[in-house]
């Protein structure tokens, strides 16, 4: 039969053991840990040299960005371009897989230095670029494109088929 209390006495020698050894604790917002070389901030967007493309908006698989875009004559040539008047990064939906980054034909978005994110709410998270502010409770999933139905080679549409029908099975009476 077991002694009773063996548990607790061996639990209270291990606590007693540690009890005075160096502590190892240490006060973070006076010392910080170092900081890897390879670590991803939070996103920002340099919304001067921003195309509209809405590439990184397509990218993303938590739908944190969203851009509302205009079309407009910026450079004089009489063709307008599509320009990004609203931008929208939502750092409580953000998983810092840095997709967007990757895809950014003109390398627009980017991971900064500051990884500390604090607010009151969730929506102080979403910090808006741009003219426009943009909504961020509204979700900024991108409308997907349907593709046409293709239609005969002669260009008239294929008549329907009928099912075939069961032949009737003869019973004898």
């Amino acid at each position: 039969m077991p002694q009773l209390g063996q548990g607790i006495l061996k639990g209270m020698g291990i606590t007693l053991r540690h009890l005075f050894d160096k502590k190892i604790t240490r006060q973070y917002p006076e010392y910080k840990r170092e900081k890897s070389e390879r670590r991803r901030g939070m996103l920002t967007v340099d919304m001067d040299r921003c195309i509209a493309c809405l590439q990184c908006m397509r990218i993303c698989p938590d739908h944190c960005i969203s851009i509302e875009q205009t079309k407009r004559d910026a450079d004089g040539s009489g063709k307008a371009k599509p320009y990004a008047v609203g931008f929208v990064i939502d750092d409580s939906r953000c998983m810092y897989c840095s997709l967007c980054v990757e895809v950014c034909p003109v390398n627009c978005i980017y991971h900064t230095e500051e990884i500390e994110v604090q607010a009151y709410n969730r929506l102080e998270l979403a910090r808006q670029f741009g003219e426009r502010p943009v909504d961020p409770t509204i979700d900024p999933k991108p409308a997907v494109k349907k593709k046409p139905k293709k239609a005969a080679a002669d260009g008239k549409a294929a008549p329907k088929r009928e099912p075939k029908k069961a032949p009737k099975k003869e019973t004898a009476a």
